[in-house]
């Protein structure tokens, strides 16, 4: 399997870390006030230095999801040499949607005009494109599919935010969802002419999955738990910290387990980023070359599902990926699940 091409959509406006403090600061003028209200902001700026965010695109008035996820999708079949009618199977891939059914995918293959695909959506928090990619791979070979188009729409902050900080503390469970940014990514995938170096391993532990949420209303009827986890039903919290030092764990021991992705060279590696200081610390446990690196959290922030194929979209715009390339992808997500994926690009 190969993929053919990826590209991307962004949002039009740039938000800088001053502008999130700002909007905090307003939203909280009633909760945290007097006294308490500089140390807060020194908090707040303190937050987003350590984090490495800088900006983040998010959608200006006017502008939907939607378009942008329809306007990857063009992109991607653009750069294929391909036409809707060409793709035989749509997955859509991520956290971003709408409603809970039917499958998101199926508004994706009307608005694109793939006639002759079929489609459903993979959820699996930021670990969705790299599982997709998995799950296409074996479709393809299977004989179930010729061409997959893989299609995200993480468009997540406003409709998931929460600005009801009562104290710096609360930063903990609630900060990573300002490094949150916005991202349409798409990527065609076929059999390949040379043969298949596609190789991916993961691991999941369940235990941990009250470390990052996005509860539904009803999360207490599917939690093992003697009740809810306390926090309000559709908005993102993450116990950062500990989730952080999950992940990294997991990812030492998997990536030095494996020789199959230990000891094989890469010409480049992406890989989904919470932080700056997360990504420096997983480089440097596992010995990678910083040199082969494309980061994009602190142009872009956290953009989920998306992050792995932004990070492809933008080497191949900027020249640094192309073709006979060696890629290593590294995942870690809510979950809690890491994984390693390679492939021949």
């Amino acid at each position: 399997m190969r993929i053919r091409s990826v590209a991307h959509a962004l949002p039009s406006r740039v938000v800088t870390n001053d502008d999130l403090i700002a909007r905090i600061l307003c939203e909280t003028n009633g909760s945290i006030g007097g006294e308490r209200r500089p140390a807060f902001e020194t908090a707040l700026r303190g937050y987003f230095e350590r984090t490495g965010a800088v900006t983040r695109h998010h959608r200006a008035d006017g502008e939907r999801a939607l378009d942008f996820g329809i306007l990857a999708g063009r992109r991607a079949l653009e750069r294929a040499g391909l036409d809707p009618g060409d793709v035989d199977l749509l997955i859509y891939v991520g956290v971003g949607r709408g409603f809970l059914e039917p499958a998101t995918a199926n508004v994706f293959q009307s608005a694109l005009g793939l006639t002759s695909a079929t489609c459903f959506d993979i959820l699996d928090a930021c670990a969705s494109w790299v599982r997709a990619l998995d799950v296409a791979r074996h479709m393809i070979h299977g004989g179930g599919a010729r061409r997959v188009l893989l299609l995200n729409c993480e468009f997540n902050f406003e409709e998931y935010i929460r600005w009801d900080f009562q104290s710096a503390d609360d930063l903990e469970h609630l900060g990573a969802g300002f490094t949150v940014g916005e991202a349409a990514t798409a990527a065609v995938l076929e059999a390949g002419d040379e043969p298949d170096e596609f190789y991916r391993v993961f691991r999941t532990r369940g235990e941990l999955h009250g470390l990052c949420q996005i509860p539904l209303p009803n999360a207490a009827q599917y939690l093992p738990e003697a009740g809810a986890n306390g926090h309000r039903p559709l908005s993102f919290f993450a116990h950062a910290t500990d989730l952080n030092n999950a992940a990294i764990a997991d990812l030492e021991q998997l990536y030095w387990s494996d020789p199959c992705i230990s000891r094989m060279p890469h010409d480049v590696i992406v890989g989904h980023s919470t932080s700056v200081p997360a990504a420096r610390s997983v480089v440097k446990r596992l010995k990678l070359d910083t040199g082969r690196l494309v980061e994009t959290f602190t142009r872009h922030g956290n953009t989920v599902s998306a992050s792995l194929p932004l990070a492809l979209s933008l080497a191949v715009d900027s020249g640094r990926l192309e073709r006979g390339h060696r890629v290593l992808m590294v995942m870690a997500s809510a979950g809690v699940t890491t994984g390693f994926c390679r492939l021949r690009w």
